[in-house]
This record gives C-alpha cells, structure tokens and sequence, in this order.
C-alpha cells in the first residue's frame, strides 16, 4: 500500500494495514526513529526531537484524537462550525486550508469510520 503525490488513501486502503495502528500505544516504542519522524510530520509535529521525546508526544496525541472521535460520535459533525471542522481535519494530519466545509465534514466522516472500526466500536 502506497499513497504518492499527497493523495488521500482509500478507507479500503487504510484497513489494510490496520493492524499496524490498531492495539495498544505501546507499539510506537517498536516504530523505527524514521517512521515516528515520518508521523510526527504527517501530524504537523516537530520532528526534531530525540525518539524518545516524539514517541511520547505521539502517543498523548493519538490518545486525544481517540477521546475527540469518541466525542465527536457522540455529539455529531452536523454540530461543528466550519472553523471547527477544519481544527479536527488539521489535528489529524489533513491541511484543510483547499478544502470547502463539505469536503472536511466528509474527510472527517470517512476518518470517524475508520476510528471506530480500529477501536472496535460501534457508530
């Protein structure tokens, strides 16, 4: 699996993998120092700390987009303002300056989807 020139993969695409990221946090200690850069950029994370220090910024953010997708489930995209809505994408790594307050809702719905099939919960 393989996503080139900034395209956004496939739900379908991201399954495939999902055993890497699904389970405990722990498994970011078993991430190579390139890969947690590599995530730590797709996260808008400065990437120039030691391993050390971007594992655990890591995990407190994976740990607060799982308690914001839990809220947002609950609460409902429909409630966010467009302002909002761009935060969430921006929080989990989509720059969403391109795109209209349609094209986040949807992002955010397909990311919501995925969240909870990794997490094991019902939507």
């Amino acid at each position: 699996f393989q996503v080139q020139g900034g395209a956004r993969p496939h739900l379908a695409q991201l399954l495939a993998v999902r055993s890497s990221f699904s389970g405990s946090l722990l498994v970011l200690n078993r991430l190579q120092v390139d890969h947690v850069r590599a995530l730590s950029r797709v996260l808008f994370l400065t990437p120039h700390l030691p391993a050390f220090v971007l594992r655990c910024r890591l995990r407190s953010h994976v740990l607060e987009i799982r308690q914001l997708d839990r809220a947002l489930l609950r609460l409902g995209l429909g409630q966010l303002s467009e302002e909002e809505l761009r935060a969430a994408c921006y929080l989990r790594g989509l720059n969403s300056t391109p795109l209209g307050r349609a094209q986040c809702q949807a992002w955010l719905e397909q990311w919501l989807r995925l969240s909870c099939q990794l997490q094991g919960t019902q939507s």
